[in-house]
């Protein structure tokens, strides 16, 4: 039961963080394969745009997302600290033998 409510909030955090790039997302996404290469060839741009094709949940029908690498790498950095902080709560619970 523990490890069900760990997986939800889990799932529910991640899904908060991934709400606060939404414009940035939206505005990349309209750019052209041409205008990303542009942007990524210009030494001036240290900071790429990265895109993927990503399927939603619901469907198989995969999309294009462009995120700013730096963007990508901070939610990497917070991903692993939210699960590195629920998990050690898991295990603070489980030796105290609750």
């Amino acid at each position: 039961m523990k490890s069900l409510l760990i997986v939800y909030l889990l799932i529910v955090g991640l899904t908060f963080l991934g709400c606060t790039s939404t414009n940035q997302v939206t505005s990349l996404n309209k750019l052209s394969n041409e205008e990303i290469e542009a942007y990524n060839s210009d030494p001036n741009h240290t900071n790429k745009i990265v895109c993927k094709n990503e399927e939603s949940i619901g469907t198989r029908i995969p999309i294009r997302v462009c995120r700013m690498k730096s963007s990508i790498d901070e939610r990497t950095r917070q991903d692993q600290r939210s699960i590195e902080e629920i998990q050690a709560g898991a295990t603070h619970t489980t030796l105290k033998g609750e």
